[in-house]
């Protein structure tokens, strides 16, 4: 959406220190800050209000604290999202309370704390551990917002923000006053809050490798990309090795970070840093890549009573119907998938590959010719960096030939460098699912579908694997969200995942078994 001139110099000068994105969905919010603004200062011109801002550092500061109020309001209760409350409770408090047992003391940052609901809800956790009275806990609450910490400090809340907490349990954590319930003063002082933008320099309050856990749930979500890169790194470099992180639902370090293994218990994905002896994957990675440019096989109907493997297997049509297709097509994909630059001629992810060489892996495969695909593979020269795409092809080959355990070793030689690799993880999933561990397969159909929600064949083959395992009513909430995720998904993805279907015959196959788990149409 076009922007007037005043609106971008106000996002460039003021809105970008706070690392905000600005799209159609909160432009109109930040044209009103704009106003206000305006109103405020008194300023009659945006220039003259963002130059005031660029030169008084106390104007600039009291201009944020004003902004801040009003571009920042999250939706916040205690125990919210309990299974990562769980997960902290019973996996990272003992682990790092074992890391510090000589010290004997805790540190815990809540990044983006609003109005104190969840640093409070740690310290409620911590409190119930046993012993905990002879360490020394830190608990501290960060936020830009003025307004929301004036509320925390003040340890007053409605029962809206108790919402989760059962009445009987109430009493335990707070005394009544007849319109508030009051924080216990136990738990209050576990916690201390600062004002602070956690993407400016903080004068040494995020010390190297500090703090035991950090929870910065639903703050990326709002934040442009290079900002989350750069809050990402400084909450890194504050983590203690070994470390947990706690990110919202739908955020995660995808793309952003190498430095953490992905985590998954009580239904909460979190993370944990890596120890100093395990060495953060390095290297010049592309990333799974699509094209939405691509001929498409005759579409074809996979069967309708057979593990994802046999289905493949099975079929007697294949993408060979993409030969067919114009040469101009069924190139483009290929440096993209490859992550190189098409116009040296040379791949910059394997030194001595070319990206002709790629094209004719990649078109091998698209042509199903996967004997030929795995050799020519195998011929390439040999890189000081392993490349992940490369592998993740060589995986889909041994996978399409049947050599299941072969794919599912170089998944797991792929995952050891690069843990966040959804297309990896699906993978696997297929392939356990043939080896008859289905449990197994489903947990990492979940890990790709957190570190990728629009990816839509996880979702079929959790689909199907719920209801092998009996599960009927997960079978129809994946199947439902992959019929939904069918219709869009890119077509790249669909030719390297989706055992030679087209999107038609996937949706064919999907709603089949939709139906024949009930879902209602």
């Amino acid at each position: 959406m076009p922007r007037n001139r005043d609106l971008e110099r106000f996002v460039a000068g003021i809105v970008s220190t706070l690392g905000l994105r600005v799209d159609e969905h909160n432009e109109d919010q930040i044209s009103q800050a704009l106003r206000q603004g305006l109103e405020r200062t008194g300023h009659d011109t945006v220039d003259g209000y963002v130059s005031q801002f660029e030169s008084d550092d106390r104007f600039a500061s009291n201009e944020l604290r004003e902004i801040a109020k009003e571009l920042t309001v999250p939706e916040t209760y205690f125990f919210r999202h309990p299974e990562q409350f769980q997960a902290l409770a019973e996996v990272a408090l003992p682990a790092q309370l074992k890391a510090r047992a000589e010290i004997r003391q805790l540190n815990i940052l809540s990044a983006g704390c609003a109005s104190g609901e969840e640093p409070y809800t740690v310290a409620a956790i911590i409190a119930d551990l046993p012993g905990i009275e002879t360490w020394t806990v830190r608990i501290w609450g960060v936020d830009i917002n003025v307004a929301l910490l004036e509320k925390a400090r003040s340890a007053k809340y409605s029962a809206w923000s108790l919402r989760t907490v059962p009445e009987c349990e109430r009493g335990k954590y707070f005394h009544f006053n007849g319109k508030h319930y009051i924080l216990n003063p136990g738990l209050r002082s576990l916690v201390r809050f600062k004002e602070h933008n956690l993407l400016c320099e903080d004068g040494g309050f995020l010390q190297t490798n500090y703090f035991d856990v950090i929870f910065c749930r639903n703050v990326t979500i709002y934040l442009e990309p290079a900002a989350i890169k750069s809050l990402i790194t400084r909450l890194t470099q504050a983590l203690a090795p070994g470390g947990f992180l706690f990110l919202g639902h739908s955020e995660t370090l995808r793309g952003i970070s190498q430095d953490f293994h992905l985590r998954h218990s009580h239904g909460a994905f979190y993370y944990q840093r890596l120890l100093p002896d395990e060495k953060p994957a390095t290297g010049p990675w592309a990333c799974e890549s699509r094209s939405a440019n691509l001929a498409v096989a005759p579409p074809m109907q996979p069967q309708k009573n057979a593990d994802w493997i046999s289905v493949i297997e099975g079929a007697n049509t294949r993408i060979a119907g993409l030969a067919g297709g114009s040469v101009r097509e069924r190139r483009e994909v290929i440096p993209a998938l490859a992550g190189c630059d098409n116009s040296t001629g040379s791949s910059s992810c394997l030194p001595g590959v070319t990206v002709q060489q790629l094209r004719e892996v990649r078109e091998l495969v698209q042509q199903e010719r996967f004997d030929d695909a795995l050799r020519a593979i195998q011929a390439l020269p040999p890189s000081p960096h392993v490349d992940p795409d490369l592998m993740l092809l060589e995986a889909l080959v041994l996978a399409n030939k049947g050599e299941i355990s072969l794919a599912e070793q170089v998944c797991k030689r792929l995952l050891k460098t690069d843990e966040l690799r959804p297309g990896a993880h699906y993978l696997i999933a297929v392939c356990q699912e043939r080896r008859g561990d289905l449990l197994s397969a489903a947990e990492h159909d979940q890990r790709a579908i957190y570190l990728d929600p629009a990816f839509a064949m996880p979702r079929l083959h959790l689909g199907l694997v719920a209801k092998r395992l009996g599960d009927l009513a997960t079978a129809r909430r994946e199947l439902a969200e992959a019929l939904a995720l069918l219709a869009r998904e890119d077509i790249s993805r669909i030719l390297l995942f989706g055992g030679g279907f087209t999107r038609e015959a996937l949706i064919r196959f999907c709603q089949a078994q939709y139906d024949r788990c009930g879902g209602p149409r």
